[in-house]
């Protein structure tokens, strides 16, 4: 799937499995119907959604012959999903869509529903493309947007301890030959991988891969600087598969190869 789509699904009393390689909001319009992950159920009726990660099994059930839902298909490579991303600064994926999860919309998102519905009814009537694809925008904007702004909001007020900025510099500078992905970085933390995600944004305005890549690269100048380690010895030392694409991430960084860096660090101190 290419494009990220906003429909109505009327469930009635069906019931069935479903697994899919795209992120799905499923939100409560008229009657009830269970949904059952792999770790968790809930119900999701009128006002209240269930989020089905992407490639998470789950089972829905219908439990009233009125039942249906407003189901958002998110594909992760559309490019409105990205920018609305980049909006909202959250990695939708490492946060709001990083494990199953039942959550009630705020009272006031209530009305929008009734909105939404409309305005999908209207989208199924002959129109063209263009106008189909600004009504799916619409929605999915409206929801998304909310989801960031409680997901931020609970997040700001949870109790969890702040960033330990050199307990996380300890663990990196201890992994650089084999930087570790955000799950392992965030349990190194005590942290939940959404919570971790959301304090490296917070503290460094970076993502935790950001961060690491950086201090692996001022890693690469010191040692540049004060030993005669080859370019090869070095790419491995800081978990790069070989000297060149150690050149190219040093590069991007400081705008200069590791060997004009390591001449000019030491043509600067004689």
């Amino acid at each position: 799937m290419k494009q990220s789509l906003a429909r109505r699904n009327h469930i009635a009393r069906q019931q069935g499995e479903h697994l899919h390689d795209f992120a799905q909001i499923l939100i409560g319009l008229k009657g009830k119907t269970d949904c059952v992950f792999n770790q968790t159920s809930g119900q999701v009726s009128s006002g209240k959604l269930a989020i089905a990660p992407q490639s998470e099994m789950h089972l829905f059930n219908g439990l009233n012959d009125h039942s249906e839902l407003l189901v958002i298909d998110l594909a992760p490579a559309d490019p409105y999903i990205q920018a609305l991303e980049q909006s909202c600064n959250l990695s939708f994926k490492a946060t709001i869509l990083n494990a199953p999860a039942f959550i009630s919309l705020a009272p006031e998102m209530l009305p929008m529903l009734e909105f939404a519905a409309l305005q999908l009814t209207k989208s199924e009537q002959p129109m063209n493309q263009q106008s189909r694809y600004q009504i799916n925008c619409q929605l999915i904007t409206l929801f998304m947007t909310q989801l960031c702004q409680q997901y931020s909001s609970s997040t700001t007020s949870s109790q969890h301890p702040r960033l330990n900025q050199q307990q996380l510099n300890q663990y990196i500078d201890q992994h650089l030959a084999t930087p570790p992905d955000n799950r392992t970085l965030a349990q190194a933390m005590n942290l939940s991988e959404s919570h971790f995600y959301c304090l490296c944004q917070q503290a460094f305005g970076q993502t935790p891969q950001q961060y690491m890549l950086s201090r692996r690269m001022h890693r690469a100048r010191f040692l540049l600087h004060n030993s005669d380690i080859s370019l090869t010895m070095l790419a491995n030392e800081l978990g790069f598969s070989d000297a060149s694409s150690f050149s190219r991430a040093f590069k991007r960084c400081f705008n200069i190869s590791p060997g004009q860096a390591r001449k000019s660090l030491r043509e600067s101190h004689h």
